[in-house]
C-alpha cells in the first residue's frame, strides 16, 4: 500500500506511442507523480504489472489486441490494490458506462488539459472518483431524459399504451375509451416522443422493460 509521502506510481497504457509521450512529459515535472512504466499492448499489461509497483493504471479505452474495457476488468481483478483511471477521445454514455462496470474510478476526456489530468491521477490514487465536467454533463442529460420519459407517463397515456399492446387500432381505442381519433393520435405522438421511440416494436420493447405490461 502506497504511503502518503510515497509519489503516485502511474502506469499509462495507450497504443499510440505518441500519446504516451505526451502524457509522460506532462507528469515528469510533478514531486508527486512517478511513472512505473508504459504500455502500447494492453494485453501484456496485466503480466507486467505482477513485477511492478503501480497505483494508478492510466488507459485508454479502445485499443487493439484488449480493449480498456477488458484491462480494467482484469487488472481489478488480479490487482485490486490498483486503482483504473480512463483517459479516452471518447464521450459516448454507453462507452463510459462499460467503463464504470469494469472498475474504473475516473474518467478524463483527452481534450482535458494538464490541470484536470493531474487532479484526476490525484484523486484516484486517494481512493476517490473523478469525472470530466463534460461527461457528468452529459450523463445528467442522459439521466433526464430517462427520468423525463418514465415520470411524464399520464395514467391515460399507460392505458392507451397497454390498449396499443393488444393491436387495437386508433378508432378502436378512442371507441373503448370513449375519446375522439384525434385525441388518441395526440396521445399517441406525445407517447412515442417520451419514450423516445418511432416504432410500435421500440414502444413495446420499454413499455416491457419498465412493467407497464
Amino acid at each position: 500500500m502506497r504511503q502518503q509521502r510515497d509519489p503516485i506510481r502511474v502506469f499509462i497504457v495507450d497504443d499510440h506511442q505518441l500519446v504516451i509521450d505526451g502524457i509522460s512529459s506532462l507528469l515528469a515535472f510533478e514531486d508527486d507523480i512517478e511513472i512505473a512504466g508504459t504500455s502500447c499492448l494492453p494485453q501484456e499489461v496485466p503480466d507486467i504489472l505482477a513485477s511492478k509497483k503501480v497505483d494508478v493504471l492510466l488507459t485508454d479505452v479502445q485499443m487493439p489486441g484488449m480493449s480498456g474495457v477488458e484491462l480494467v476488468r482484469v487488472v481489478r481483478s488480479r490487482y485490486p490494490a490498483i486503482f483504473a483511471l480512463a483517459l479516452s477521445m471518447h464521450a459516448d454514455i454507453p462507452v463510459i458506462k462499460q467503463m464504470l462496470d469494469s472498475g474504473v474510478s475516473g474518467y478524463v476526456l483527452k481534450n482535458a488539459g494538464k490541470a484536470e489530468l493531474l487532479e484526476a491521477i490525484r484523486k484516484v490514487a486517494a481512493g476517490d472518483a473523478h469525472m470530466s465536467a463534460d461527461i457528468t454533463r452529459g450523463m445528467m442529460r442522459a439521466l433526464h431524459g430517462r427520468n423525463d420519459a418514465d415520470g411524464h407517463l399520464t395514467n391515460r397515456e399507460i392505458e392507451i399504451i397497454r390498449l396499443i399492446e393488444k393491436e387495437m387500432s386508433t378508432k378502436e381505442i378512442a371507441d373503448h375509451l370513449c375519446l375522439s381519433e384525434h385525441t388518441v393520435e395526440t396521445h399517441r405522438k406525445n407517447i412515442f416522443r417520451k419514450v423516445g421511440t418511432q416504432t410500435v416494436v421500440g414502444l413495446l420493447k420499454y413499455a416491457y422493460e419498465q412493467k407497464i405490461i
